[in-house]
């Protein structure tokens, strides 16, 4: 809180009579009113120059989150076909494998057993059906992504053989059988097709995690701006409103224009310290 006692003429305003401008503030600011609207526009002035020092600092921390993120894109070229977010794409993933639970369910009832094993069984086909998209999408080249291609190939063959043979033992016609479950093993290759793409436009975990932060850094900032810009306003308008009540007050005060300009000088320059 600013003291009437501790004011005194600001060093980079010239004006004749430092004492009678001193004199002439302190009777200006004896009224209650004007005490207290100067106290107050001298904490906006703090307040402000603080939240302009966070907002900058916001500003700073969301510009170095977009350029680590920008980073991370650029190292595994995901800024070039890279759309889907890590968390929607591997959502719409997980749909898909879920979409073939049941004829999944179809595969695992060959093998006799009561409904929870066979359930269980069904979680490890459709888990496995998962992982064979996860591997072919991030096994970009090399001998790992050739096995893993080959391996879902035969696991879909595999699923389509154990089909087969569940819907002839239980409708008993071999021909109606194969048709099924060839239409099921294509239904179910179209899934993990889908998946593979899906999973191909979905962003690493780790560009996500850097996108968001962005994203929320950005957002802090933009609030932080925004009461800044409603600070700067309240304040202006009761920075108007006091100079006003000084001008007033130095008609009063004094007979002549440089005398009043020279007062409303050592006011302004009062305020800004």
């Amino acid at each position: 809180m600013e003291s009437i006692e501790r004011i005194g003429p600001p060093q980079q305003v010239d004006i004749g009579g430092p004492d009678e401008h001193i004199a002439t503030m302190r009777e200006f600011l004896a009224k209650p009113r004007v005490t207290r609207d100067f106290q107050d526009l001298k904490a906006d002035v703090r307040r402000l120059h603080s939240a302009t020092q966070d907002t900058d600092r916001s500003r700073q921390n969301a510009a170095e989150a977009e350029l680590e993120a920008g980073r991370i894109a650029r190292a595994d070229d995901e800024y070039r076909s890279h759309r889907l977010t890590f968390g929607v794409g591997v959502l719409l993933a997980a749909l898909l494998v879920l979409l073939d639970t049941l004829p999944a369910n179809l595969a695992a009832q060959t093998f006799g057993l009561s409904s929870l094993p066979t359930w269980g069984i069904t979680a490890v086909v459709v888990g496995a059906l998962g992982a064979g998209m996860w591997a072919v999408t991030h096994f970009k080249s090399g001998w790992r992504r050739g096995v893993t291609i080959g391996a879902l190939a035969v696991g879909l063959v595999a699923i389509g053989a154990l089909r087969y043979w569940f819907l002839w033992i239980t409708a008993g016609d071999a021909i109606a059988a194969a048709l099924e479950a060839v239409a099921l093993t294509v239904f179910t290759t179209m899934v993990v097709l889908l998946g593979i793409l899906v999973l191909g436009f979905t962003k690493s975990r780790q560009l996500s995690r850097a996108e968001r932060r962005a994203g929320r850094l950005k957002g802090q900032a933009e609030r932080k701006s925004t009461r800044e810009a409603d600070l700067n306003q309240r304040m202006e308008a009761a920075r108007t409103e006091f100079l006003a009540d000084a001008q007033l007050f130095s008609f009063r005060s004094f007979q002549d224009d440089i005398r009043r300009n020279q007062f409303l000088e050592y006011v302004r320059a009062e305020l800004e310290r």
